[in-house]
């Protein structure tokens, strides 16, 4: 049982000392709320504290508060907790028009359907491309991540399509900056390289990583837009090559045209919220 848990256990180290700084109550509070979500099911005191390495009486009264302010749920007749409905309003707004989130989650799940294969949602989260949710495929040989997982935003599908809303320069300025910034760990690209598959992600509306991330791994990528918010996301299909290289083609098509679908359907809505405030 211990070890299914070790993953979220070294994530819960690695953020306390990436973030020394940070006031531990709150970031213990993101690491519940991710746990439900990399879960997915209602979790125990215990289910959390072998999750998260944190003693039991801390995560006993972190969920006692989130329940009191109406964060988490207690199951009738048992003692398990689930996120409630307000947390799951909470920030809807930042995903453009009223619908935005219901609307991305139907088109999560019908990729995800229609093709068998992972669907990851992607969000720029400074100078790295964060994956803010995902579904896994069915089968059991697979492309897996874990929810808020980080990589570079120049390294990665859904960061390459997020980078096509900048200019070259503001692009090679971040490349530059990361080297920086995280210099134990520089990029392995070039930034003539970076540029090169950017402009390829302009001129295609999509890119593709077959092997370039992660060997016999590939995805194919492309922007949805919350014209409301006037942000972007990526979104992308992720699987083994040996999967994937037969159906390129189609696997390409199905996301961009249901990406066309949900862009348009953003828009419309967005111009009726206008046309209601005017």
């Amino acid at each position: 049982m211990l070890m299914k848990y070790i993953p979220y256990v070294i994530i819960g180290m690695v953020m306390d000392y990436e973030l020394k700084g940070a006031v531990k109550s709150a970031m213990r509070v993101v690491q519940v709320f991710e746990l439900f979500e990399a879960e997915r099911r209602a979790l125990s005191v215990q289910d959390i504290v072998d999750a998260l390495g944190v003693p039991q009486s801390s995560i006993s009264s972190l969920l006692k508060t989130l329940v009191h302010e109406g964060y988490l749920t207690r199951g009738r007749g048992d003692r398990r907790y689930l996120p409630s409905e307000r947390l799951a309003f909470v920030g809807n707004w930042a995903l453009g028009a009223p619908g935005g989130m219901a609307a991305i989650g139907r088109l999560m799940n019908y990729l995800s359907e229609r093709t068998g294969e992972a669907v990851l949602l992607g969000a720029q989260s400074g100078l790295q491309a964060r994956y803010v949710s995902m579904l896994e495929s069915p089968h059991s040989l697979r492309f897996s991540l874990r929810p808020n997982q980080t990589r570079p935003i120049h390294g990665c599908g859904v960061g390459i399509m997020l980078l096509t809303r900048f200019t070259d320069a503001e692009i090679g300025a971040m490349v530059r900056r990361y080297n920086v910034e995280f210099s134990s760990k520089p990029s392995p690209l070039t930034e003539a390289q970076v540029l090169e598959n950017v402009e390829t992600a302009r001129q295609q509306g999509y890119f593709e990583t077959f092997g370039m991330v992660t060997e016999e791994v590939g995805t194919i990528s492309t922007l949805i837009d919350l014209p409301l918010e006037g942000r972007s996301l990526a979104i992308g299909l992720g699987g083994p090559l040996a999967r994937l290289n037969p159906k390129r083609d189609w696997l390409r098509d199905t996301l961009l045209e249901q990406a066309r679908i949900f862009k348009r359907a953003q828009s419309d809505e967005a111009a009726g919220a206008e046309t209601v405030r005017t």
